[in-house]
């Protein structure tokens, strides 16, 4: 749930020489957190004179703050600082201050803004042609919504209308520094700590829940070690200096190459492999030749014990036939056994010739033998037998 949190507190001016109150937004804007009614209260609270608004809000509720814009604009002596990350609604609060300014560690974003869309679950085609026609509509008031907050950073901030509508649409964050030279801040103010400011994950997730993006953070500058830095130091701290500086560019541990695996230095036709911290180091593309290499092996593997099933089926068929064979110790062995095996049979005269019957009397022949035995030529054929 966002809250809202606010402080009293005297503060000297410079500029008026008299007492300045402050006023602390953090939170949503809208009914829950920084609504237009608590700062009304605390605006009657506060009363007249020069106030200090200190704003932390990822936005909100576009109609309240418009609200509490037209409240600043009619007070008339409001001071808005920005303090860390404020974006959409938040910033049109600041349109009603006489003055903005933003911390230098602090962000800025605005965007389009956004409307709730309800269209799902089953539809015929005339519910589809009603809910098109919802969203176009929609679409319309979305454009208006647009339009008018585009206009108010215009009349506002003196920017004009084409970078206004290229910063909205492009909705990323803005340093303080981009913020105040773009024009949509005042003044920017320095920060005495040279902390970098971070992003909580409470914040992050409160970034994306509201479709705001967010900020990736620059890494620490480096620290430059001048020569009249050095000249400064008593002989321990330079020992101590030069020391980090030996550890950070000397190797902890030297490199050395493996060359043990000989079967896998042929394979990737490498002398051997970088060893570090009992680690030997392994390139992707060798990792994919080892791959390859390792499934050719497990194919080849696979069809050898196909092989070797196949051949015990055979030798196991043989072992039937006789036990001599059974008894031989291989598979050479067992062939020689079978062809001795065939070779001391007895052979046996064909018992039934081919066309033939093994009883005579059921020879049936259709061909007529009686013309042709009285035919000259075998008549004296038969007599010259005789």
């Amino acid at each position: 749930m966002s809250f809202c949190c606010f402080f009293y507190m005297d503060t000297f001016a410079q500029n008026h020489k008299i007492m300045a109150k402050t006023l602390e937004l953090i939170g949503e804007v809208g009914r829950w957190g920084i609504s237009m009614q608590f700062v009304k209260t605390m605006m009657d609270d506060l009363g007249k004179g020069p106030i200090v608004v200190k704003c932390t809000s990822l936005g909100g509720d576009l109609n309240h703050a418009l609200k509490i814009k037209e409240m600043f604009e009619t007070h008339g002596d409001v001071t808005l600082e920005y303090v860390g990350f404020n974006a959409s609604a938040a910033t049109i609060i600041g349109h009603g201050a006489v003055k903005s300014r933003i911390r230098e560690d602090s962000f800025y974003l605005i965007h389009k803004p956004s409307i709730w869309v309800d269209a799902w679950g089953n539809m015929n085609e005339d519910d589809l042609d009603q809910t098109i026609n919802d969203l176009i509509a929609q679409k319309k008031e979305a454009e208006v919504f647009t339009l008018s907050v585009a206009q108010d950073y215009v009349k506002s901030r003196g920017i004009d209308f084409k970078t206004v509508m290229n910063l909205m649409k492009e909705s990323r964050w803005l340093s303080a520094k981009e913020a105040v030279e773009l024009g949509l801040v005042d003044e920017l103010v320095p920060v005495k700590t040279k902390e970098k400011v971070a992003v909580s994950n409470e914040t992050a997730a409160k970034m994306k829940a509201l479709d705001l993006p967010v900020p990736v953070m620059k890494e620490t500058e480096p620290i430059e070690i001048t020569t009249e830095m050095v000249n400064k130091m008593d002989e321990k701290d330079k020992k101590s200096l030069f020391q980090m500086l030996m550890d950070i560019f000397s190797p902890k541990n030297k490199t050395e190459m493996k060359k043990d695996f000989q079967q896998i230095n042929t394979l990737l036709k490498v002398e051997g492999f970088e060893e570090k911290e009992g680690n030997v180091i392994v390139s992707i593309d060798q990792m994919k030749s080892l791959d390859a290499e390792i499934k050719t092996i497990t194919e080849n593997a696979a069809k050898v014990s196909e092989a070797t099933n196949a051949l015990q089926l055979v030798l196991d068929l043989l072992d039937d036939l006789d036990p001599t064979v059974k008894a031989s110790a291989d598979a050479a062995a067992k062939v020689a056994a079978v062809k001795a095996k065939l070779a001391a049979r007895p052979a046996a005269a064909a018992e039934n010739p081919q066309g033939g019957s093994s009883n005579p009397a059921e020879v049936k022949d259709e061909t007529d033998w009686n013309t042709i035995d009285n035919l000259p030529h075998n008549k004296i054929a038969d007599a010259e037998i005789i």
